[in-house]
């Protein structure tokens, strides 16, 4: 056993590494714990990986309707199963045996996640995607490891009904409404906390704009829209752009392309055939990508938890355009729904949002309060603490166990030591 207590990370690269490494910091910061954090990259040979990731850009952005049919049959089969008892719910939901139970054993994910277990015996983890839990949550029970909380980290704002586990130990939730959802699919009240999403330092850092608008080159006082396409792309951008490119607004256009060449040679085609270049600037690069909040009056972004939640901290005007998936659509909606942002999915549907921003200022006053009411500014601080408690718990339980186990052998010893002394004793008495 490790001198420290010791919690474990699991994360999902590219998607959900935001939020951990922001725990990961707080927890590091507190010292007196030993951090192990590990992405699903990490899980897999690399030639694995690579083909992993190559399928899942085909099934979540080329042909996302597969994977919204997956999304959709595990809501469907927790909504059947929701009636059932709870020993009947694991045993449909988890792999048994046969044929099944075989192939599950046999990955490479499942055996390295047992033997980073096995080999540092953690006294927590904390798991950002479904596979990561299912798989930690078999493995640890297959290993008969004792006093480990096995954790799902859930920081979109809908709930992926695949997180659905009844032996995980504790769930870190987004939010209320992804919590009581949790509870109608059967998952007990006391296992959920809500937390918000964990945030890094660096995003939350607040700029001066003239400093960052004169770094990017833009020395007018238009009003700036700012477009980010998060990891998607061109795709996204592409229709977001060619829409603004369109108005006939005295605007500044602010494009991250993120050192997508497709996208680059695409906008300066369309500037170029408009005629538009005082009002586009290209961004391939910056340094700290909190820098745009402080230049930009409406921020148009994918609906992805980690960049939408840090465009709500810094009070940003949001429009959100296109989702990946069913998942990140239902995103869009609770935002919008709640007030938090506008919907910008389409030509019409962005013109309207802009406008509106534009127009109605109370409007923009208005979202900007709701969002401080529902953005927990301290979330990496919220969920270290949670995961820290849980570690010295149990901690203390592993040593009291040691200790105990330690009691019993000494007892043993001096119980036989007494045995035998009493034996030599009355050998002695018949020979005399």
């Amino acid at each position: 056993m490790l001198e420290k207590k010791c919690i474990l990370l699991l994360y999902g690269e590219g998607r959900y590494d935001s939020s951990v490494m922001a725990v990961k910091d707080y927890i590091e910061s507190c010292g007196d714990s030993y951090i192990v954090a590990v992405s699903d990259k990490e899980l897999y040979p690399f030639h694995w990986y690579k083909w992993a990731f190559y399928a899942y850009r085909f099934f979540s952005r080329g042909c996302a309707w597969i994977n919204n049919l997956h999304l959709s049959i595990n809501t469907i089969w927790n909504r059947i199963n929701i009636n059932k008892s709870k020993k009947e719910c694991k045993e449909l939901i988890e792999p048994t045996g046969g044929l099944k139970g075989f192939a599950y054993n046999w990955t490479e994910q499942y055996r390295r996640i047992r033997n980073m277990l096995l080999r540092y015996n953690p006294e927590v983890v904390v798991c950002s995607t479904p596979k990561l839990l299912r798989d930690t949550v078999r493995a640890c029970d297959k290993a008969k490891l004792k006093n480990i909380d096995i954790c799902g980290l859930v920081t979109d704002y809908c709930l992926d009904a695949r997180f659905v586990n009844y032996k995980a130990s504790k769930y870190f939730v987004q939010n209320s409404d992804v919590k009581e959802r949790l509870v109608s699919l059967g998952i007990e009240d006391e296992k959920i906390d809500v937390v918000g999403t964990p945030l890094l330092k660096d995003s939350k850092e607040v700029y001066d704009k003239s400093q960052v608008l004169a770094e990017l080159g833009i020395t007018n006082d238009k009003m700036n829209i700012v477009i980010v396409g998060g990891r998607y792309g061109q795709s996204a951008v592409r229709n977001v752009f060619t829409s603004l490119a369109e108005l006939e607004n005295d605007i500044n256009i602010i494009v991250l392309s993120g050192g997508n060449n497709g996208l680059v040679k695409y906008a300066e085609l369309i500037t170029k055939n408009r005629g538009i270049e005082e009002k586009v600037f290209l961004v391939e690069e910056i340094d700290k990508f909190a820098k745009l909040y402080s230049v930009a009056d409406i921020l148009i972004i994918s609906p992805t938890a980690a960049i939408t939640y840090e465009a709500m901290y810094h009070n940003s005007n949001i429009i959100l355009c296109n989702g990946g998936d069913a998942l990140e659509n239902r995103n869009s909606h609770y935002l919008a729904t709640n007030q938090l942002a506008l919907l910008g999915r389409n030509n019409e549907e962005l013109i309207a949002s802009i406008s509106k921003f534009m127009s109605d200022s109370e409007f923009s006053d208005d979202m900007r309060y709701a969002q401080n009411e529902f953005v927990i500014p301290d979330s990496d601080k919220v969920l270290g603490d949670l995961i820290i408690a849980i570690a010295n718990k149990n901690r203390n339980d592993k040593i009291s166990e040691q200790e105990q186990i330690k009691t019993a052998s000494l007892n043993e010893i001096e119980n036989l030591n007494k045995l035998d002394i009493a034996e030599n004793s009355d050998k002695e008495n018949d020979n005399d």
